[in-house]
């Protein structure tokens, strides 16, 4: 069969892979479409296959919010150019568009989900082809909304860092600019100090313990060790400053113009905001923090 430009042409406008690539497949192929697709297909996932040993530290992390729910994906790539590609871009979007109207509940519900025809892992693999690095979907995860509740979203150096937070309320919500800048606020907070849990209860265990393998080391390692019975005590006093640093909740505020008492995350909320707003309680119920390559 004879190849047509306008025949690669349309491989190409299915595909956006190089014209010379589409030719390839096309001839390979016999002029067959639907196989020519799927070579090119097999093609991006043997590129993936060669280059998963290649380190994808770049990328961005996308956030959605929909009426009912908020949402986080990661896109990675090795080198940060790729994430201001074209192709990448549409990917992103692609995936953006399928999170916010769709049921997608993991990595694997986004890859096989279906938008305008196309099925985003199709699409990744053409990226693949075209662009010949390591790209991939690594992490998704979504918070669904709450009665009386807003989500608070905040992006920190193009997608290096994406931050969801979810304020709940009682009362009337009279100014929901406010609340949503409030919940922005907290947003910003978890994308500068990193916490592992929304409150003490959410700590995983295995990390209390290191904390405290780690707090009776420092203890015994001064040289002032006390008394056994006294011990337990200074491991726990220990572990709890170190849990004021890690629980988003306890965080001091760090908006030192809004927080002037250098109240707790929690206390900010509740004594300041919720005071200004007029609402009976005001509490983070939810949060996401993703970062770039972690």
């Amino acid at each position: 069969m004879q190849i047509t430009a306008s025949l690669v042409n349309e491989l190409r406008q299915k595909t956006g892979v190089g014209m010379m690539q589409c030719k390839k497949a096309l001839t390979e192929t016999d002029g067959d479409m639907e196989k020519a697709l799927e070579l090119l297909r097999k093609q991006g996932a043997a590129v993936a296959a060669k280059r998963a040993d290649k380190a994808a530290k770049e990328g961005r992390v996308y956030l959605i919010e929909t009426a009912d729910k908020a949402a986080a994906f990661e896109l990675t790539c090795e080198t940060e150019p790729v994430s201001n590609n074209d192709d990448f871009v549409a990917l992103a979007a692609l995936a953006t568009k399928a999170v916010e109207t769709q049921a997608i509940s993991s990595v694997e519900d986004l890859k096989n989900a279906v938008v305008d025809g196309v099925k985003i892992n199709d699409r990744l693999q053409d990226v693949l082809v075209k662009i010949q690095e390591n790209i991939d979907f690594r992490k998704f995860a979504e918070v669904k909304k709450v009665p009386n509740s807003v989500f608070g979203l905040y992006s920190h150096m193009k997608g290096k860092i994406g931050v969801i937070t979810e304020l709940a309320f009682e009362g009337t919500a009279s100014d929901e600019a406010a609340l949503k800048q409030a919940a922005k606020d907290i947003a910003m907070q978890a994308a500068a100090f990193a916490p592992v849990a929304l409150n003490d209860a959410a700590v995983p265990a295995e990390t209390i313990e290191k904390e405290k393998e780690i707090a009776k080391a420092q203890i015994e390692a001064s040289g002032k060790a006390p008394k056994p019975e006294f011990l337990q005590r200074q491991i726990d006093g220990r572990v709890a400053k170190v849990l004021k640093e890690i629980v988003l909740e306890d965080q001091e505020f760090f908006m030192s113009e809004k927080n002037p008492k250098k109240l707790s995350v929690k206390d900010y909320l509740q004594e300041v905001v919720a005071k200004q707003l007029g609402l009976t309680s005001l509490k983070v119920v939810n949060f996401i923090r993703f970062e770039r390559g972690n």
